[in-house]
């Protein structure tokens, strides 16, 4: 492990804010109020990023050429909702990898 996971979540935490300057209705709000709009509007983030990876799907179906490039920049948008989300769970890099081993039974790297 070499920490690039949580240099991206600090990354991304540093310019995806949630403050009363981008968002004017969290003024006054609790930090329990700010953490459910967070988590809201992360999810509506994805949602519309996973929207826009289904739409080149729906092309493809079609007949249409899969953009990669829509792609690209859409699994991007959606990797910087999630890590952005795990940051607000305060979720570390070795808290994700320990959880994805424990889904898949499996490891990436050798027991520390």
């Amino acid at each position: 492990m070499q920490g690039n996971i949580n240099q991206l979540i600090q990354l991304i935490a540093k310019h995806f804010t949630f403050d009363e300057k981008t968002y004017p209705e969290l003024k006054g709000a609790s930090e329990e109020e700010r953490l459910a709009f967070a988590v809201k509007h992360s999810a509506l983030h994805f949602a519309k990023t996973a929207g826009k990876i289904a739409a080149v799907s729906e092309d493809a179906d079609h007949g249409g050429a899969i953009d990669t490039v829509d792609l690209k920049i859409n699994t991007t948008k959606a990797l910087i909702s999630i890590l952005r989300l795990a940051e607000l769970l305060n979720m570390s890099e070795k808290d994700l990898i320990k959880a994805i081993e424990e889904k898949y039974n499996d490891r990436i790297s050798p027991t520390e």
